[in-house]
């Protein structure tokens, strides 16, 4: 395993990301502990010492599964745990940083969070947190105890944005959506330079944009990628143009097989600064040239729009199934998937949780019809 240094500790260049378990009956909060265990500890075994989590995901049941399965092993000093102070929270009845941290280490079995981020700034929240909560007090006296060693945010917003909220607070790190088709979302390249000359690492999340750059099956990617004679999967590729990148503090990969953890971990071994091929950056400009003709909906996956679904509605798994049938052409063979899992999509009531909950500020109750009106 390659580590990169943070401040004189070594932090593997892959790091694990705790938002797509594997799971039991379809169900995001019963996690497949005995599956999860196998995953989590053969990355440990081959020098993954980065866990990232969150205070919402698997509803809950993340931080508890790694909590569990790092001290059952005796393994929590020796790894770093990531989690968030989950913003969505805000204003709503209740919402107590202190308490939810508290909350949260009690899940971890720990009594210190290596790494904490606030969660997927974006809007107004960070100035709410200041103005309202004294978030800017809370940080530095955890700092100062120690019950927070670094301090970081995963962000969803504009360059303008990040580069405000960069120089508001002293950060350690901070966490973008970046990838071979995200560069220009977000933060983006702008956001990588301006974080580089502040001297902020970044983590990397949706390297592979929620799984959706692997491309199975896909002929016309196929063909861009032997007319520049391209032999390594697609998911190499992805990560490739990722690592290739300077001041990155860690690349989380959400993976759900004991394969892709086995095939991530080989491909950060033989990836870094300078690894991406004049052919694979000629191939990535075609595959996005290809895809700009292609009119899919932009969802990652990662359910933040169902936690509070009044409806139960399967929102990513809905848009999941258009996705695939528009960009392979195969509506039919997808309408079993969407029968199956999406049948209450009608039952919608607009109410617009789904659209304030989604990083990707998506028109989720809009888009939903859409969805319905392709399949039905």
């Amino acid at each position: 395993m390659r580590y990169n240094d943070f401040h004189g500790e070594k932090i593997s260049a892959l790091g694990f990301g705790c938002m797509r378990l594997p799971v039991l009956n379809n169900d995001q909060s019963q996690i497949d502990m005995p599956k999860v265990e196998e995953m989590l500890l053969y990355a440990y075994e081959h020098g993954v010492n980065y866990y990232d989590t969150a205070y919402p995901y698997h509803n809950g049941f993340s931080e508890v599964a790694l909590g569990e399965i790092l001290a059952k092993n005796g393994i929590r000093d020796k790894v770093n745990i990531a989690t968030k102070l989950f913003t969505l929270e805000i204003g709503r009845p209740g919402f107590d940083p202190a308490k939810m941290l508290s909350t949260q280490l009690e899940r971890l079995k720990t009594d210190h969070v290596d790494f904490y981020l606030i969660h997927g700034v974006h809007g107004d929240q960070w100035e709410r947190l200041k103005n309202e909560y004294n978030i800017i007090e809370f940080l530095n006296e955890k700092r100062r105890q120690g019950v927070i060693r670094h301090m970081g945010f995963s962000f969803h917003d504009s360059y303008e944005a990040f580069v405000k909220l960069i120089d508001d607070y002293d950060w350690e790190f901070a966490q973008i959506q970046y990838n071979y088709l995200d560069n220009e979302l977000q933060a983006g390249d702008r956001g990588l330079a301006y974080a580089k000359s502040k001297g902020i690492p970044l983590n990397i999340m949706e390297p592979i944009k929620g799984g959706n750059l692997i491309f199975p099956n896909y002929p016309a990617i196929d063909e861009i990628r032997a007319r520049h004679g391209i032999t390594e999967s697609n998911a190499e590729l992805a990560l490739r143009y990722v690592f290739d990148k300077e001041n990155l503090h860690v690349v989380l990969s959400g993976m759900n097989e004991l394969d892709q953890v086995k095939e991530n971990i080989a491909i950060t071994d033989r990836c870094g600064v300078g690894c991406l091929t004049a052919a694979e950056t000629a191939c990535i400009e075609d595959i996005r040239a290809f895809l700009e003709t292609v009119d899919t909906i932009p969802c990652t996956g990662c359910r933040y729009c169902t936690e509070g679904c009044p409806q139960k509605i399967m929102i990513p798994m809905a848009f999941s199934c258009y996705n695939t049938g528009v960009k392979f052409g195969n509506r039919d063979a997808q309408r079993r998937n969407y029968d199956r899992a999406c049948a209450n999509i009608g039952d919608c009531v607009e109410c617009g949780q789904c659209a304030e909950a989604c990083p990707q500020h998506l028109d989720v109750p809009e888009l939903l019809k859409k969805v319905r009106a392709y399949f039905e």
